[in-house]
């Protein structure tokens, strides 16, 4: 594909040039004239005019965190920015990235980093040993499904290669090993000859690079999200939610993490060669209660009055030894897109159904069941109002608003005494447990 008729490198240079000025008093006059632009910028894109007239074609990355044709990074830690520019040669089917150094005044091509593919895929600057200068990790595309990783290193402008060749289908930055610099994780998926693989990538202050391998459960197919946090003991780790075909579910969750100073997947069952507990159907691993550690959810079939099933969910947290232990319980009501955080009290005593009889307003009811005559007793409504007077109705008789977003109000009614039936739910448990859901939470949907 041709870049050539995309925005042009001087409109960008003149749009940085207003944003990097640091200069926010503009007179109304000036407010309809272009910014004067420096003679080094000129300089610049005179330099890549050249490129341009001899074939080379813009090729910004398709994917990841940094997708400009053209991008100003302090790559050495000067407190300057250079330029780092893509391209494509069609005529010599290479790519190329040109690191573009300021001195004297113009701007001179430093380094040029060369590369074979269809595409840039990504790339992503990093300090990966603490010296100041980042290191460059630049995916490339190789036709529709093959993606290779390499890793320069361009201290004094002159590239090193580190790593070359890695093939991924996923790849993320984080200091996995704890020791304050970032490392490079990639994850490869299963083929014929092996199955899918993590790989974590570390530099050491004297260059060299060392790496670390270890599996992620058998059977997967794709992975769908993958997040990074904390464990209960306060570990780092990586959690990646991939889907596939198990005997309990669709999705499972691998937990990496360093292990005895070895890179793991903690949640691994050697017998199966699967994360067995963390498999299950369509919620993905969150960090549902924001306290930085990342939870593994459970769907737990409650108590029926109807025909319709309706779930609890158990988010459960892991350690470094792979155990895990039951962190909290949600009701997650996905279409009307709320949750509540369940006290423990409530365990298997509670049933849920819908009632959606008036219009503008969405309720569910919570019941206690009364295990003597399996009788359920209302204690508690969530509402979801809609409409001109959605306040109103949220307020009107022993309504409470909750809180309102766009569109929605959102209020609830306590009906029946407080804390009774030997659970909690008041007015101070519901404000504080009732939270709002936001769509990258969920991989399909619960009722």
């Amino acid at each position: 594909m041709s870049y050539k008729k995309k925005i042009p490198v001087i409109l960008f240079i003149v749009i940085m040039t207003v944003l990097l000025s640091g200069c926010l008093r503009i007179t109304a006059d000036e407010l309809y004239s272009l910014p004067e632009v420096s003679e080094e910028y000129l300089r610049l894109q005179a330099h890549i005019n050249v490129l341009l007239s001899q074939g080379a074609e813009y090729a910004p990355p398709t994917r990841g965190p940094n997708r400009q044709a053209v991008q100003l990074v302090d790559l050495n830690g000067t407190g300057t920015s250079e330029v780092v520019a893509f391209f494509a040669f069609p005529a010599e089917s290479a790519l190329r990235v040109y690191i573009f150094e300021l001195s004297g005044g113009d701007y001179t091509v430093a380094e040029i980093i060369e590369g074979v593919g269809t595409e840039i895929e990504s790339v992503r600057y990093v300090d990966m040993d603490g010296d100041g200068v980042m290191e460059i990790i630049i995916g490339w595309q190789m036709g529709s499904a093959l993606r290779y990783m390499s890793i320069f290193s361009i201290t004094g402008f002159h590239n090193q290669g580190l790593v070359s060749g890695v093939e991924y289908s996923e790849i993320a930055v984080f200091d996995i090993t704890n020791d304050g610099t970032d490392d490079i994780i990639v994850f490869r998926m299963p083929t014929q000859d092996s199955g899918a693989v993590a790989e974590v990538y570390s530099l050491m202050q004297d260059g060299e690079i060392v790496k670390q391998e270890a599996k992620l459960s058998s059977g997967i197919e794709s992975i769908s999200r993958i997040m990074t946090g904390r464990l209960i003991d306060g570990s780092q780790a990586i959690f990646v939610d991939s889907e596939g075909t198990f005997e309990n579910g669709s999705l499972v969750t691998d937990v990496f993490a360093i292990q005895s100073d070895n890179f793991t997947n903690v949640s691994l069952i050697t017998e199966s060669s699967i994360s067995d507990s963390t498999v299950r159907h369509r919620m993905a691993s969150s960090d549902i209660n924001m306290d930085g550690i990342i939870k593994v959810p459970s769907l737990r079939l409650l108590l029926a009055q109807s025909e319709t099933e309706y779930f609890a969910i158990d988010w459960y947290a892991f350690r470094n030894n792979g155990n895990s232990s039951l962190a909290l319980t949600t009701y997650h009501n996905n279409f009307d897109e709320w949750f509540l955080i369940l006290p423990q009290d409530w365990g298997d005593n509670i049933s849920v159904r819908r009632e959606d009889s008036v219009a503008g307003e969405r309720t569910i009811i919570f019941s206690y069941v009364d295990r003597a005559d399996e009788s359920h007793k209302d204690f508690l409504k969530v509402f979801k109002l809609s409409g001109d007077n959605a306040f109103e109705r949220a307020t009107a008789g022993n309504r409470t608003l909750l809180v309102t977003e766009g569109t929605s109000t959102y209020a609830y009614e306590i009906v029946a005494p407080p804390n009774s039936f030997e659970i909690t739910f008041n007015d101070t448990m519901i404000k504080e447990n009732f939270r709002l859901i936001y769509s990258d939470w969920l991989v399909g949907s619960t009722t």
